[in-house]
């Protein structure tokens, strides 16, 4: 996931990254190309106050909530001249843990990070690793948020496999206005059909009632209806 921000990408050694310092975010550049990010389910009762979610199938065959960031051509359209991010729109969780990240082999996960994030290039900005085995406040408090963040993303499969199971995904095509030009996602994007959700026989909208599953599905068609 975001593997595009990744400049280089190592997986997180005490020893080898003892001498990484962390500074605060001065900008949001490092996200300039991204147009969609994954978000977990209490994101998506945040986000649907100002960003567009809709369901991507990664190349596992995996679905997951998104927001819309941008266009397929536009990168990311939530940056103001100075790349900060634009007001009143919500910054996913996923974003918030660069130079952080998670990456997976067939055995465990791990955690990465960005050696050559900008974040980790200020000489004045705080070590991560407090001694060859263990880290400091500050890497801790990221491996956490990261770990949580991810973890809450991938806890979404079931509910996003259960809409897939039940066919009431389909693919569409997401048009974002922005002053006179218009940005376009037109692969790989699923939104669920409304249609079908009121054609549902009663035991399978039983089963989103009490699953707990309605108010994502509810904060995801009250998104889509977002502009930028």
């Amino acid at each position: 996931m975001l593997a595009n921000i990744f400049k280089k990408p190592e997986i997180l050694d005490k020893k080898k990254h003892k001498d990484l310092k962390l500074s605060s975010y001065k900008n949001y550049e490092f996200t300039k190309d991204v147009y969609l990010s994954p978000i977990g389910f209490e994101e998506m009762l945040v986000a649907t106050k100002s960003l567009i979610i809709v369901f991507i199938k990664d190349q596992n065959g995996d679905i997951f909530p998104s927001v819309v960031l941008g266009g397929e051509e536009g990168g990311n359209l939530l940056l103001d001249s100075d790349n900060a991010w634009r007001k009143f729109f919500y910054i996913p969780a996923a974003l918030r843990c660069y130079p952080f990240g998670v990456g997976s082999d067939t055995v465990n996960n791990y955690i990465t990070i960005d050696t050559q994030a900008e974040l980790l290039q200020d000489k004045t900005g705080n070590l991560i690793v407090k001694d060859e085995e263990s880290l400091t406040k500050e890497g801790e408090s990221s491996v956490s948020f990261v770990t949580t963040v991810y973890n809450n993303i991938n806890n979404t499969k079931e509910f996003t496999k259960f809409l897939d199971t039940v066919g009431i995904l389909k693919q569409a095509e997401i048009a974002i206005q922005i002053k006179d030009t218009k940005h376009q996602l037109k692969s790989g994007v699923y939104i669920i059909d409304e249609n079908a959700l009121n054609k549902l026989e009663s035991r399978k909208l039983k089963k989103l009632a009490t699953s707990g599953y309605m108010k994502f599905i509810y904060a995801h068609l009250l998104s889509l209806k977002n502009s930028y």
